[in-house]
């Protein structure tokens, strides 16, 4: 299976083909191994005849790849397992299983690179995407959602950004969820920058994943191109808070070609922030006020409650640093999330774990305008 995975990694390193001309060589020829030795034998000049349409321009062309294609793509594959790597192929090759719901896509990767101990789970995974400006509000709600769906067993999937994407995750990891990051970058790059703690616990407790390369950096195509597969890897996309351009409404409309399910989280209609979900909730998209909105657009029965916090949870005097610092800061009085991290110094996804955690043990309660105060407690604060 290794020349097969190998076969998949020059295939989509051939300039000029595209992906899915890469699909529909290997589904013609029944493997990448078989499609490469194709596209081998044909004349240069023949190879545009390989893609749709013949549009290519002649100064981007591919050329045939020689052995030495073979033996570069298989030294990658080695770098990369010798990080911890692992390598998932479209025709079932490699070391990870490749994600049923990628081959819905017309172009899908031909080689995805996974890190962390996270499964997919094509029947029960929701995507969660927004922003990366949120405010206060979209992060409450990004962050309750994916905390949410994890109690509840679903696995969330987003774009691992900072904002929306990030709350989400964060939410899922907190209530012992699974939860999917997809990379516009390689896997084993940490970006942004601000996300290196969040990166770090999906690499621990989610999965990672990327069709770039290892050690590939950010650009400004990459980042439209994972959209499809945070589209695919889902049932449906909830579109949490999202202005008139942003990328979110992007894998929304990935997920409508892919016949996924959309909707949408409302926002003040005077919000330019909140006009991405208005326009999509027009144009049909499910309203969201909370998860049993999800469950219902999706006809999934939850007649069980979900699993609640483990009983005997420590309190916060003797539990995480971060939480007695929130707590602390809270007994002087009401406080929103952001004025929380601007004051403490601390990520707002770290701010709204603890005070998600800190609200479940009965220590601070949500007041109306979205801040949070510390509750007085017989014998304590």
């Amino acid at each position: 299976m290794e020349a097969e995975l190998a076969a998949l990694v020059v295939l989509a390193r051939v300039p000029g083909i595209g992906l899915r001309t890469v699909r529909r060589l290997v589904d013609r020829h029944g493997g990448a191994s078989q499609a490469l030795m194709a596209v081998r034998r044909a004349a240069p000049d023949d190879l545009r005849a390989l893609r749709e349409g013949g549009r290519t321009p002649p100064a981007r062309r591919g050329r045939a790849p020689g052995p030495a294609g073979e033996s570069a793509a298989r030294s990658l594959l080695r770098e990369a397992r010798a990080k911890g790597i692992r390598v998932a192929g479209y025709t079932d090759c490699g070391e990870a299983a490749y994600p049923a719901g990628l081959r819905d896509l017309p172009d899908p990767p031909p080689v995805l690179f996974k890190r962390g101990p996270g499964i997919p789970d094509s029947g029960r995974t929701l995507a969660v995407v927004g922003t990366r400006a949120a405010s206060s509000y979209g992060l409450r709600t990004a962050y309750a959602l994916g905390k949410e769906l994890g109690r509840w067993g679903w696995t969330v999937v987003s774009g691992m950004a900072r904002g929306i994407d990030a709350a989400a995750h964060a939410g899922a990891l907190d209530a012992g969820g699974g939860t999917i990051g997809v990379l516009g970058t390689g896997v084993d790059r940490e970006y942004p920058a601000e996300n290196r703690d969040l990166y770090r616990r999906m690499q621990s407790h989610g999965l990672l994943l990327s069709e770039f390369e290892p050690g590939a950096p950010p650009t400004r195509s990459a980042f439209p191109r994972r959209n499809r597969v945070i589209a695919a890897l889902a049932r449906g996309v909830i579109v949490v808070e999202a202005g008139g351009k942003s990328g979110a409404l992007n894998t929304a409309d990935h997920a409508l070609d892919l016949g996924r399910e959309v909707l949408a989280v409302p926002g003040r209609i005077d919000d330019p922030g909140a006009a991405g979900c208005l326009r999509l909730l027009r144009q049909g998209a499910g309203l969201v006020a909370g998860v049993r909105d999800v469950f219902d657009a999706l006809d999934w029965l939850c007649l069980e409650t979900p699993p609640g916090p483990e009983d005997g949870s420590a309190s916060p005097v003797d539990g995480s640093a971060g939480d007695r610092r929130l707590l602390g800061a809270l007994s002087r009085g009401p406080r929103s999330p952001d004025e929380l991290a601007v004051g403490l110094e601390m990520p707002v996804t770290k701010v709204l774990g603890g005070l998600g955690r800190l609200e479940l043990e009965g220590w601070v309660e949500r007041r109306p305008g979205g801040n949070f105060a510390a509750v007085r407690r017989r014998g304590g604060r």
